[in-house]
């Protein structure tokens, strides 16, 4: 990993929040193994780590280091935060005992896609989603669902930020596609994954609104591609639907 710049962004900062992904996405490293993936001086990586130790969001244990459980607490104070969390988590849990599939709420945040809260009821696949995990949004079902009510000029906005990487083979990876799909997406009045974003996964995806008509987020039901059928689809797009007028409901009637 080559410590990446922003615009305007301060390098401190980044290296340290760089190397906080790092160590994530390794689950734990030594200080030699992150001064060889990033290339970076062993006395800057030390003193980095040495800081995000004490503050608490690293920890040392023998000699290597692993994110501390600081940032366990940070996300979800801040996923609680979000105005319909409560709701979102009595609706996920119903609906994924109701279809015996993963199912998660979903916001967007900055272009991309956050789980913010996510119920799996299958134990013989590991789960697909981690609440927190950042998803572009042009190869989820549930970006999808949320891109198809955004105004053009933001969703070119967001594929500016963020591009069409490719995910898998089948990932949608020209704006051409992608505004189709859109389309497509608002006269079934749903959004479809089918491998786009991890390999062996389908999902579908319903967007949910307040009573003004905003955006809240999306309710979604994922699972492995091994459980698909026609006829299990369409059942779990109506208990999608009428689970998204329940979760809607609820909101208007918190107001």
């Amino acid at each position: 990993m080559i410590p990446r710049r922003t615009e305007n962004g301060l390098k401190t900062t980044e290296i340290s929040l760089q190397l906080i992904e790092l160590l994530v996405e390794q689950n734990g490293a030594t200080l030699g193994d992150v001064v060889d993936e990033t290339g970076l001086a062993r006395s800057t990586v030390h003193n980095h780590l040495q800081t995000l130790s004490q503050y608490g969001y690293v920890v040392r244990e023998n000699n290597s280091y692993r994110v501390g459980l600081k940032l366990h607490h940070l996300g979800d104070f801040a996923r609680k935060q979000n105005e319909v969390y409560d709701i979102a988590k009595r609706i996920v849990t119903d609906l994924a005992d109701e279809t015996e599939l993963e199912v998660d709420f979903t916001v967007e945040e900055n272009g991309r896609t956050v789980s913010l809260y996510d119920v799996t009821n299958y134990t013989d696949t590991p789960s697909f989603l981690v609440d927190g995990r950042l998803f572009h949004m042009h190869s989820t079902a549930s970006g999808k669902s949320i891109l198809a009510e955004y105004p053009t000029a933001r969703v070119e906005e967001i594929l500016d930020q963020w591009g069409l990487p490719a995910e898998t083979s089948k990932t949608i990876t020209t704006r051409a596609e992608l505004f189709d799909d859109l389309d497509r997406t608002r006269e079934r009045g749903y959004a479809i994954n089918d491998e786009e974003a991890i390999e062996g996964l389908w999902a579908v995806s319903k967007v949910v609104k307040d009573q003004l008509g905003r955006v809240c987020g999306s309710l979604n039901v994922c699972g492995p591609t091994y459980l698909r059928t026609d006829e299990r689809e369409r059942a779990v797009v109506d208990q999608l639907e009428q689970q998204v007028t329940r979760f809607e409901q609820e909101i208007t009637n918190s107001g």
